[in-house]
């Protein structure tokens, strides 16, 4: 305790003895001598109350001498004549003592609850913050924005990089970052008010987690402030561990999510290698076949060769859509969805999907429903239109010959609703939304190829413009794909006038 904080609560306590002494004085007038007495028991118990046990001790004595030298006979003067007033004056010291010394012990456990209330309140309140932080950045803002104002100071992180040391420099112009190294090292305070460079400008705390030591607490607390409580001390070790805590959390948050993405990355390569395996295997088998057959056999008939070749043709088209929809989704979910969008009107980028899949879709009854007053829609048609050729692709290969496929479209509520149904077996059991992810197929053990892709590139380009698609399973069978996308605000088309 300094001087200062000695020497002004004696100070106080005098002058409180001295105006109980005026009082006891004015009081003697209407009251018996030995009632006063009580009055200089009560000043003694309330500056002990307030002002400690050094100052309640303090106005013990001084009241006994003003008694003495101003209410005792002779007054003024501290001889006593008649000896039962020393017997009254050591018992008055000894009632102020220990009642001093009383109210004194009850102050200071007082203040040590109040204390420990306010360091539970604070604590829970940090712990409150640092369980939803998931970044190092967010723990760094707490430390500045929550635990910083507790202790009037300012707070930094040093925190180790990858090879476990500490940066050599600091933005923060009050960190040492030897004596942090120190302090890391060690997993020992130093710094200011510790044993260990005590002249340092900052105190330097180490953060020790469970499982590994994770950085340094620089605190640099005002001069007004009394860091060396061992209350204060209390308080943040108790912050620096729950900071460590944090820290090391988030590291293993970033530990299961790189093995999550590693995971992923596993799985998605052995779909693409267990499906591209077969369905590159297959069209290339055939059409080596097909072309060992139009090689070997120089006198075919010319329809049989023109059936060759159109074979080839639909397995080379099979395989190019295959290593298109593996490369377009590959590009976009590394580069994201890069769309020329224009104003296309909707029947052509139908029209031209049905033309690029005629030969397939000569088996079966594909009709349009498609208003002659639909507006212009703002889209990338080359891309929309590789949306409409997987799913025409996807409704011809799971639906037998015969079977009716239906491209409808309406507006409502300036949303265009897009669909292409069929009245085939329908869609499988499992939940229609894991049907968009990619390598997923309705049914995984089938002769009809694919990878699982073109639905998932489907949702990649709707989804780039601004839209949604859905599956839904049709009553009594039957799959329906429906397309939302924004209506905008098309450009006028200026029409010609008629000479």
């Amino acid at each position: 305790m300094s001087a200062e904080r000695f020497f002004w609560p004696l100070v106080l306590a005098t002058l409180a003895c001295a105006a109980t002494t005026i009082l006891a004085s004015l009081l003697l007038h209407v009251f018996d001598r030995s009632n006063v007495v009580g009055l200089f028991l009560l000043t003694v118990v309330l500056v002990a109350l307030r002002l400690g046990r050094a100052a309640g001790a303090w106005t013990a004595l001084l009241s006994v001498a003003s008694f003495d030298f101003f209410f005792v006979e002779p007054r003024f003067s501290f001889a006593v004549t008649d000896l039962q007033y020393l017997f009254t004056f050591v018992l008055i010291l000894a009632v102020a003592l220990v009642t001093g010394q009383l109210a004194a012990q009850l102050h200071l456990k007082a203040r040590a609850a109040t204390a420990g209330e306010r360091h539970a309140v604070a604590v829970a309140q940090v712990a409150r913050e640092l369980s939803g932080a998931l970044k190092v950045e967010q723990i760094g803002a707490i430390c500045s924005g929550t635990i910083a104002p507790l202790f009037a100071a300012r707070i930094a992180l040093v925190l180790p990089d990858s090879k476990d040391e500490l940066p050599s420099v600091h933005p923060e112009d009050f960190v040492d970052t030897s004596i942090a190294q120190w302090s890391y090292d060690r997993l020992q305070p130093a710094g200011r008010s510790t044993s260990t460079l005590p002249g340092a400008l900052a105190l330097y705390w180490p953060l020790k987690a469970p499982m590994s030591k994770r950085g340094v607490l620089v605190v640099q607390i005002d001069e007004a402030a009394h860091p060396s409580e061992p209350a204060d001390h209390q308080l943040l070790d108790a912050c620096c561990s729950l900071i460590a805590l944090a820290l090391e959390r988030t590291h293993f948050v970033e530990v299961a999510q790189d093995t999550l993405v590693r995971m992923e990355g596993e799985r998605l390569r052995s779909a693409l290698l267990a499906a591209v395996s077969h369905d590159l295997k297959t069209p290339l088998t055939a059409i080596r076949g097909l072309a060992e057959t139009l090689e070997q056999m120089t006198d075919l008939p010319v329809t049989e060769r023109v059936g060759l070749s159109h074979a080839i043709r639909v397995q080379s088209e099979s395989l190019h859509r295959l290593v298109t929809n593996l490369l377009d989704l590959a590009r976009m979910q590394s580069e994201g969805a890069r769309l020329n969008k224009e104003w296309n009107a909707l029947c052509e980028v139908v029209g031209s999907a049905l033309t690029r899949l005629s030969a397939r879709l000569a088996a079966h009854d594909v009709q349009t429903q498609l208003p002659p007053d639909l507006p212009l829609i703002d889209l990338d048609a080359i891309a929309f239109e590789r949306v409409l050729v997987n799913l025409l692709d996807n409704a011809v290969k799971y639906t037998p010959a015969g079977t009716r496929i239906v491209i409808g479209a309406s507006v409502s509520d300036d949303t265009l609703h897009l669909f292409i149904e069929d009245d085939g077996p329908g869609l499988p059991g499992l939940d229609t939304e894991h049907l968009f992810e990619p390598f997923t197929r309705g049914v995984k053990e089938s002769s009809i190829s694919g990878v699982g892709l073109g639905l998932a590139l489907c949702r990649a380009i709707v989804t780039a413009h601004d839209g949604t698609i859905q599956a839904q399973r049709l009553t009594p069978q039957g799959a329906r794909f429906e397309i939302r996308l924004p209506v905008g605000a098309p450009p006028e088309i200026e029409h010609e006038a008629l000479a």
